[in-house]
């Protein structure tokens, strides 16, 4: 058989057997890599991978692909997965991290400072902690998260207006 070569990963076990059967009975041998680890109630800890010999790949593939293309996925929805990705990791960055900043800054020199901080020794080292900064540092970390999360957040179109009609 020699190297076995993963073709399709799945997270739903009935898929993956249904896929194994359909490639025995067309006479490629096949092996399903995490098949009894995915098998309880909670879902799949691991993705099961369907795998075949190095040249029985290609074959494999294509007779899948003709039965049930939707399992390969097409390229333009890869593609609208990953500029989705970028217009949402640039607005994290352009928006989020300036805010979290910001907002950290504004905790920090707005909150009054304790008259003393409390003192804790350990292992004959005196720390003192500054309030300030872990309030600041949440309010920051909150408040870069929000800002992710309300820029991410889509907004339904409106419904074409008829022509004529105001």
């Amino acid at each position: 058989m020699g190297y076995l070569k993963t073709i399709l990963t799945y997270n739903v076990p009935s898929e993956a057997e249904v896929d194994k059967a359909f490639l025995e009975s067309r006479g490629i041998a096949v092996c399903l890599l995490n098949a009894n680890t995915a098998r309880n109630e909670l879902g799949a800890p691991f993705y099961i991978q369907l795998q075949v010999g190095d040249g029985d790949a290609d074959a494999a593939r294509s007779l899948i692909r003709e039965v049930n293309p939707r399992r390969f996925g097409s390229s333009a929805r890869v593609d609208e997965i990953d500029r989705q990705l970028r217009r949402a990791l640039g607005r994290f960055a352009l928006l989020g991290v300036p805010a979290g900043i910001l907002v950290g800054l504004a905790t920090y020199v707005l909150t009054p400072s304790p008259a003393s901080p409390p003192t804790v020794f350990r292992n004959r080292h005196m720390i003192t902690f500054d309030v300030r900064v872990e309030l600041a540092v949440a309010a920051g970390l909150a408040a870069c998260a929000a800002a992710a999360l309300v820029s991410g957040r889509r907004r339904p179109k409106e419904p074409a207006r008829p022509a004529g009609r105001d």
